[in-house]
């Protein structure tokens, strides 16, 4: 039964009870002030009784015994609707003990036990729910930063020898141009490693950059920029105009990060097909593909198959693909491509219609 339907019906109850306590006990209080004060007789049908009328006049004090009646009505009242109350909220007082605990200890692990079908089951649920996202949330946080403290480590390694090398000197001039160059490709690499990882520690996208977005117009852009750091790729592309709602720079930032993997395992003059039908963007690349084994992985943090840590690069580029796909409503999945290479296709829902 739900709550609204037991709070109801305590009160109901709770007021007939005093309802009828205070006419019975008023009933009862009247006759025996009233037989007191006439006294007992019996009727002779030639005679009536004396003093009748005076003696109701002596019946003056009346008022007191009904007050206290109905006081004691509304002590029984309210003792059941405290009854009705205290039973009814018992569950907040357990929600509020659960969050106390959670604020206190910080171990989002913590559970309420739903024992009924009512609005406080409900909310205990909901509570539930909520901590559940948030243990999820703080473990994957734990994990990207355990993650990212590891590879960062390698780089960071190889930067500082280099720099000491340079420190101390007596390198020639052509070893020394050599240690710079690696000097420089490190400190590249540790850019494009944090800026995925503070990309990736992002949340859900900010509701005041959330607009329509015509995504044939940002692979358009995202193909041009791709064709010039990738010139050994050729890149075709098949768009058609589409509005999804999202962030423009982050669905930017997932395209180019698609036509940027193509390009880098595509072979010298190879083809990456790309195509957009409404809210679904595909890119085929024609290089030697990914694995069946590392397929189901090849989204996750750091994930890099065996035969491609040898080319560069951090391993969170199509994490971060999926990220914004995720918080657009959206999928993306990959799959090996009919012929060799590898297809990704990335989906996201339409919003509207393109103006022209």
């Amino acid at each position: 039964m739900k709550l609204r339907w037991r709070l109801a019906l305590a009160s109901a109850l709770a007021a007939a009870i005093s309802v009828i306590v205070a006419i019975v006990a008023a009933y009862l209080i009247t006759c025996r002030r009233v037989e007191s004060a006439l006294g007992h007789y019996e009727v002779w049908p030639d005679r009536p009784p004396a003093g009748v009328l005076a003696s109701l006049g002596d019946v003056d004090d009346l008022s007191w015994p009904f007050f206290l009646a109905a006081l004691g009505g509304l002590c029984v009242a309210g003792a059941l609707g405290w009854l009705a109350a205290h039973t009814g909220l018992r569950p907040v007082g357990t929600l509020k003990d659960a969050a106390e605990r959670v604020a206190t200890t910080r171990d989002l692990t913590t559970r309420i036990e739903v024992a009924k079908d009512d609005e406080l089951g409900s909310l205990a649920r909901s509570f539930n729910v909520m901590l559940d996202a948030l243990e999820r949330s703080a473990r994957a946080q734990k994990r990207l930063v355990a993650d990212a403290s590891h590879e960062l480590r390698t780089p960071l390694t190889a930067l500082r020898t280099n720099v000491e090398m340079l420190i101390r000197g007596g390198l020639g001039q052509e070893d020394r141009d050599e240690v710079s160059k690696a000097v420089m490709a490190g400190l590249e690499e540790l850019t494009v490693l944090i800026s995925d990882v503070v990309e990736l520690a992002r949340d859900e996208e900010p509701a005041a950059m959330v607009e329509d977005v015509r995504i044939d117009e940002v692979v358009r852009r995202e193909v041009s920029r791709a064709s010039a750091h990738w010139p050994a790729a050729t890149y075709r592309v098949s768009v058609q105009p589409a509005v999804v709602r999202g962030v423009s720079d982050r669905l930017s930032r997932a395209v180019a990060n698609l036509l940027d993997n193509a390009g880098k395992y595509s072979p010298p003059g190879g083809a990456v097909e790309v195509c957009q039908a409404g809210g679904v963007v595909t890119v085929r690349d024609h290089g030697r593909g990914i694995a069946p084994e590392d397929l189901p992985h090849v989204f996750d943090r750091f994930y890099r198959a065996p035969g491609a840590r040898s080319m560069p690069g951090s391993g969170l580029g199509l994490a971060i693909v999926r990220q914004v796909v995720d918080s657009h409503g959206g999928s993306v999945a990959a799959s090996a491509a009919p012929g060799g290479g590898t297809l990704v296709r990335l989906d996201l829902p339409l919003h509207g219609h393109p103006s022209t």
